[in-house]
């Protein structure tokens, strides 16, 4: 029997499988890497052991390392987790070889479903429908996929979770996305195969989640619908599916048992499907637990990282399938770092305040719970926020209010654009698709700024000068002494909107007197205790959340995040611009939008450009991000190299005219 788990993984699904165990009176054993030695999940564990070396391919897609300090700590099982190593079967079949129980599927099933590619043909096989797809080398596929017609879409066979997946419109852009997506498929999964497959307009994503024992028995518990994603990364899920009728819902269930019976699968798995004009089809099998497993966990009663391990020991299930119950509506929401104005370029730096509320009927996932330096060797997410009610309106309400009070301040985040899709009808009404986000991103951003009450829309502004109030009491040459008082102000959003307010700061003998755009405000007091800063202006008392990083000032102000930076000179304040996500160029000097590592340089000194000419791509929180020139030049000076990890903001290469 299972006495003690290596996990296999970080962040809040670490820290998820963690509490499991707890309950049920299991040892576990953490990892983590140089740069994550303050996480929770590793604090969390009983035991935690350090990840020596910096890629992924020598810490968490080691296997041999894995299993090694498995064994040493004394684990009987390993627990995958999503992503990394949980859908390899080479991973599990080493388990089995070293007298580790695997926390998942049976080899053979892994190999079966957790392939991409032999998981279409079964399906095929088992008369489920599915979109034609094309696979082989490079120069197969490059040579066969005009019979798909195009859009074709891109993906990793070994692997999910919108990695190694990319959107070819034209032939022409055909092979240069195939060697993409395979290098991102190696990175995530250490199997570089992809194959093509035919593209839905307009499509759905629906999934079943499934549990199967080692005697045959396979149930499900109902559907998810995953639909809001961006860049194939789901950011929002509910169960059940508010597209579906009773009718469909069970067609659509039963087509995931029939097909994990014949599978002869075990554990807890998802088969994802997409869903267009009524039919549904095929997409893969998940053979793990899904980063939205706490959604159908809500409305069931049923915790599935449980189920996963007293399966892996080899018992039975004892739930049938009349005994699944599907009860009111949840909603999941991931909160990202990252920023939506800028094609959701991710948000590398430090967290310097979090803070989450205590809600009822509200469950957080969350990665981390305190000041923490975010890698750029992993992705974003700081944290699953799922709320239950009764019905769908009223989860949708719930879910904003959440977010709302939730706090996540020094890094850019999707929080706003989250709060706002919670408010838009297309959400609300549910006539949205897969590549919806996508095609709709500058207007949903737009739409975001029009929740922002405008009647208090200076109070965040005013939040900002208390910061420089505070300083007087420390500092005697601030900002404000050096212009006698007289100043001009940018506030920024952090989508990347921008504001300007003529400010300006008299001191009474009892209040400051504010004057913002000709408005005048008296600040009577403020004070900050612990992030929380308590103003009274024209005899009204507000709160908001403050945190001061070395080059910016973070507010939120009724569930909203602002950023406000400025770089001053004396008798001005002249305000730098948030960076197009393609570059951020001044004097013809091509800087960093992001912190990262240099993939690839893709011109020469010397080398003539024109605006939309890629120049270097950078990856950043395993993601590869495309740095294109915005301007026409010549290159003068390339300042960096082939894996180099560079800054934001730091110089990447130099140009004449």
């Amino acid at each position: 029997m299972i006495a003690k788990i290596l996990i296999a993984n970080r962040g809040e699904i670490a820290r998820r499988i963690i509490r499991t165990a707890k309950k049920l009176g299991l040892q576990t054993v953490g990892l983590y890497t140089a740069d994550e030695k303050d996480a929770l999940w590793a604090t969390e564990a009983d035991y935690s052991v350090l990840l020596e070396g910096n890629p992924l391919s020598e810490t968490y897609l080691n296997a041999k390392k894995v299993i090694d300090i498995a064994i040493k700590t004394g684990c009987n099982a390993i627990h995958p987790g999503y992503g990394f190593l949980s859908e390899n079967s080479q991973f599990a079949r080493m388990c089995a070889e070293n007298g580790l129980v695997f926390i998942g599927p049976n080899t053979e099933a892994i190999e079966l479903m957790g392939n991409k590619q032999l998981a279409r043909e079964f399906s095929r096989k088992q008369g489920v429908p599915l979109p034609l797809s094309i696979e082989g080398t490079i120069d197969e596929i490059a040579s066969n996929t005009h019979h798909l017609g195009f859009p074709v879409i891109i993906k990793a066979s070994a692997g999910g979770g919108g990695k190694g997946m990319q959107t070819v419109h034209n032939p022409d852009e055909l092979e240069n996305k195939l060697v993409v997506a395979q290098r991102e498929a190696k990175a995530w999964f250490g199997k570089e195969a992809v194959f093509v497959e035919q593209y839905f307009e307009n499509a759905r994503h629906i999934e079943v989640q499934i549990l199967a024992d080692n005697f045959g028995n396979v149930i499900h518990l109902f559907e998810r619908e995953c639909t809001l994603q961006r860049n194939y990364q789901k950011i929002m899920e509910e169960a059940p599916s508010p597209t579906l009728n009773e009718h469909q819902r069970k067609e659509i269930c039963e087509a995931a048992v029939k097909l994990a019976k014949a599978a002869n699968y075990s554990n807890a798995g998802t088969i994802e499907f997409l869903w267009s004009q009524g039919q549904f089809y095929f997409l893969e099998m998940n053979t793990r637990i899904q980063v939205e497993h706490p959604v159908t966990e809500i409305i069931t009663g049923i915790d599935l990282v449980e189920q996963q391990i007293l399966i892996s020991n080899n018992l039975p299930l004892v739930i049938e399938q009349k005994d699944v119950k599907r009860n009111g509506c949840a909603i999941e929401a991931r909160i990202y770092a990252e920023n939506p104005a800028q094609d959701f370029k991710p948000s590398a730096g430090k967290i310097g305040f979090i803070s989450f509320p205590k809600q009822q009927n509200a469950r957080f996932e969350n990665a981390y719970e305190q000041p923490t330096q975010l890698s750029n060797n992993f992705d974003g997410l700081v944290s699953k926020v799922i709320v239950y009610q009764t019905e769908r309106n009223q989860a949708i309400s719930a879910l904003k209010n959440v977010l709302s009070e939730t706090v996540v301040l020094g890094v850019e985040t999707n929080k706003n654009f989250l709060i706002g899709l919670l408010s838009h009808p297309d959400i609300i009404q549910n006539t949205i698709h897969t590549k919806y986000l996508n095609q709709h991103l500058d207007a949903l951003n737009d739409f975001t700024l029009q929740i922002i009450p405008q009647n208090l829309k200076y109070l965040p502004v005013i939040g900002y000068l208390t910061t420089f109030l505070e300083q007087q009491n420390t500092t005697p040459l601030t900002i404000w002494h050096q212009w006698n008082g007289l100043s001009m102000v940018s506030y920024k959003q952090v989508y990347d909107h921008h504001s300007h307010f003529h400010c300006m700061i008299q001191k009474d003998i009892h209040s400051w007197n504010l004057t913002i755009d000709g408005i005048l405000f008296q600040l009577f007091e403020f004070t900050t205790i612990n992030n929380l800063l308590r103003v009274v202006i024209n005899a009204v008392e507000y709160k908001m959340f403050v945190y001061r990083s070395p080059d910016s000032v973070w507010i939120q102000f009724m569930g909203i995040t602002y950023k406000f930076r400025s770089q001053h000179r004396r008798g001005e304040a002249i305000i730098e611009r948030s960076m197009e996500f393609q570059a951020l160029i001044k004097d013809f000097e091509l800087k960093s939008p992001i912190h990262g590592k240099v993939l690839r340089l893709l011109v020469a000194q010397g080398e003539k450009v024109e605006p939309g000419t890629n120049i270097i791509t950078i990856e950043s929180m395993k993601t590869e991000n495309h740095i294109a020139s915005p301007v026409s030049g010549t290159v003068d000076k390339i300042w960096v190299e082939t894996d180099l990890n560079v800054k934001e903001n730091q110089l990447l290469v130099s140009f004449i005219n």
